[in-house]
């Protein structure tokens, strides 16, 4: 390989990501949404900061408050961004479809993959900014400290995986359909089974092992040798729930801040345990919990873009077909 191969290699950008980058700078629409995500923020900080005074004034303010404050905007902000996120993404690549510019894209020396990383960095970046953007309204607990730059850091990295993963549901429908608004649809009605199926799978399985576990022990006649309600072990299948980001961002609130739901010490998917007669708070996995499941979606996200990129190839299929017709002509 020669050396000006190598420059030229090294110097490559993608052009669909400078191009998107560019425009989107220019427009004024992401700096409103970024806008309207913190004024829809800030009431929620001036309430609790009003309740903090009020309650500094009787003697009764303590760090709890602080952390409710900040538990309340990382939920509030996820659901934000849930809703937002398919609605930036999932136009991505059908605009292109109905402006009849796609075309265009795919005659250049630009694969569909990199077309796609294009699209999806381009959105994921400006996403991004719109988490870093919402960064001082959660600072505000640092004036009364109990809570580290290091945990703040972690739960905006949190987030910006969770809009990550979202994102690639987005490019995805955007990628297969042709139609703007059937890739909206069709990505939130995924993301609602998704999240649904995700969160209740464990939960019913869970259910179904405790039902016949009951009923092998109650059963003496035939069951005899069954002398414990936990027979069957299937607390693993907790494990399914580390595909489901609510449970992720749950465990990253529950692990770095914790917090108190009456006279229950919530610290994340370790508090799990104490429902499951098979595991307990050393478990590895509970408390490794964040980590596998942010590995998860990076993973699930990387193998939905490799296949918008193959829904998005204009010649799939068709070289095999090819290849067929060429092998019965020679034979």
């Amino acid at each position: 390989m020669s050396e000006q191969t190598k420059k030229l290699k090294k110097n490559k950008r993608n052009a669909v990501l400078y191009k998107e980058m560019t425009m989107d700078m220019k427009r004024p629409k992401i700096l409103i949404i970024a806008l309207l995500i913190n004024l829809f923020l800030a009431p929620i900080g001036i309430c609790f900061f009003i309740g903090i005074v009020i309650a500094a004034m009787n003697g009764l303010c303590s760090y709890r408050v602080l952390a409710w404050y900040l538990i309340s905007m990382v939920y509030v902000e996820a659901t934000m961004l849930l809703f937002i996120t398919p609605a930036i993404t999932a136009g991505s690549v059908s605009l292109e479809k109905e402006r009849q510019t796609l075309d265009v894209l795919l005659t250049t020396r630009m694969t569909p993959w990199e077309i796609i990383k294009g699209k999806y960095g381009s959105d994921f970046i400006l996403l991004s900014f719109m988490v870093v953007s919402t960064f001082p309204l959660l600072a505000i607990v640092f004036i009364y400290g109990g809570i580290s730059f290091i945990q703040l850091l972690y739960l905006g990295l949190v987030l910006i995986v969770f809009i990550g993963f979202i994102s690639c549901f987005g490019i995805f429908f955007s990628a297969l359909t042709k139609n703007t608004i059937l890739s909206v649809i069709l990505t939130y009605l995924t993301l609602m089974i998704y999240f649904a199926f995700t969160f209740m799978l464990p939960i019913i399985l869970l259910w179904i092992i405790a039902g016949i576990n009951s009923a092998l022990y109650y059963d003496n006649d035939l069951f005899y040798w069954v002398t414990t309600q936990d027979f069957i072990n299937g607390d693993f299948l907790i494990y399914l729930g580390t595909f489901n980001p609510i449970y992720m961002i749950f465990d990253a609130i529950g692990s770095t801040i914790g917090y108190d739901i009456e006279d229950v010490s919530v610290k994340g998917m370790t508090s799990v345990a104490e429902l499951l007669p098979h595991m307990t708070e050393k478990n590895i996995i509970l408390k490794l919990w964040t980590p596998i499941s942010m590995i998860e979606m990076v993973l699930i996200s990387l193998g939905m873009l490799r296949l918008s990129a193959v829904f998005l190839n204009p010649v799939k299929g068709k070289v095999r077909t090819v290849k067929k017709r060429v092998k019965k002509t020679n034979r």
